[in-house]
């Protein structure tokens, strides 16, 4: 994958529909008929998730924030892709209806099963949202989580089988330019990882000995430690940035609430710095799970780690 990459993600073209009802009513004549574009296995899961989530309304055994977050992840991924009806070439597919834990597990898989063939541009959509879903609907049916986290790992370790290990190190291809914005979003993700890791360090021993909360810190400490180690051989030595000898912490831990609140902020941290990564490769999908899922340790699951001021394009929180 090249970087830079751009946040405008691919929600294909007729989400704004053709005008050609319009055109055929004002007497216009078309020389040819418009051409429809053909979803490519990216943009078709998009549909099939957005078909999903159009088919669910909450019901009985589904989170109290069912409605809520339902509304959040439709406007995320976006409306259902219809031709006109009179360029279809067959019947638009449908699906049942659902409430949010049955329509969460079906998407989910379909996402998560298919994380070691997507393409670029709506790679972060899919899995913000495959991921908030997961976590949201886990709330009620926790073994949705332990089958998405056995998913994930699943497509990412095919992932490292198809590539050798090499999606995105730096090419004899790519210029000087791509070779740079590459390692500043790795070194933006690697600083980010070692900061959470000193905070992590920092907040764990306000918490008691055998609490969720401090078992989840310490299994934090070696994702983060796996991510740092990864970011350093994607940049190698020479283009990683040094180590900082310290982290100015916000808050500073010092009881349990503040610390709580610090390990929301380095996750929002770590998510802030994985999307542009996140873009351009699916294998970063694993990484953004492990935060998501981390940050459940301290606060309820959040639905959608990013913002979409227009469907499928992610954008960082405020």
């Amino acid at each position: 994958m090249r970087f830079p990459v751009s946040r405008r993600g691919l929600l294909t073209a007729g989400v704004g529909g053709l005008s050609l009802g319009l055109l055929t009513a004002c007497g216009l004549r078309l020389d040819q008929d418009p051409e429809i574009p053909t979803l490519d296995s990216t943009q078709q899961l998009r549909n099939r998730l957005a078909r999903v989530l159009d088919s669910t309304s909450p019901g009985a055994g589904d989170p109290e924030t069912a409605g809520e977050d339902l509304a959040d992840f439709v406007a995320a991924v976006g409306p259902v892709w219809r031709p006109p009806p009179e360029f279809a070439t067959e019947k638009p597919p449908t699906e049942e209806e659902r409430t949010f834990v049955q329509a969460a597990e079906v998407a989910a898989r379909a996402v998560f099963e298919a994380s070691s063939s997507l393409g670029s541009g709506l790679i972060a959509v899919l899995a913000d949202a495959a991921t908030g879903l997961t976590l949201v609907a886990g709330t009620k049916k926790p073994e949705l989580i332990t089958t998405a986290d056995e998913l994930i790992r699943t497509g990412r370790d095919e992932l490292d089988r198809n590539t050798g290990g090499k999606r995105t190190q730096d090419s004899k291809q790519d210029g000087d330019e791509e070779q740079d914005d590459r390692a500043k979003v790795f070194n933006a993700i690697l600083n980010r990882s070692r900061a959470a890791a000193y905070g992590y360090e920092r907040l764990a021993v306000n918490f008691e000995a055998k609490s969720r909360e401090r078992n989840g810190a310490l299994t934090r400490l070696e994702s983060l430690g796996a991510l740092s180690g990864e970011m350093l051989e994607l940049l190698g030595e020479d283009a990683a940035d040094p180590a900082a000898s310290a982290w100015k912490l916000d808050p500073t831990p010092t009881d349990a609430d503040s610390a709580k609140e610090l390990a929301l902020s380095l996750e929002d941290g770590i998510a802030s710095a994985l999307l542009p990564w996140l873009e351009a490769d699916a294998s970063a999908m694993l990484r953004l799970w492990e935060s998501a899922r981390s940050r459940t340790v301290f606060a309820d699951p959040q639905p959608l780690r990013f913002t979409y001021d227009e469907p499928g394009q992610a954008e960082v929180q405020e």
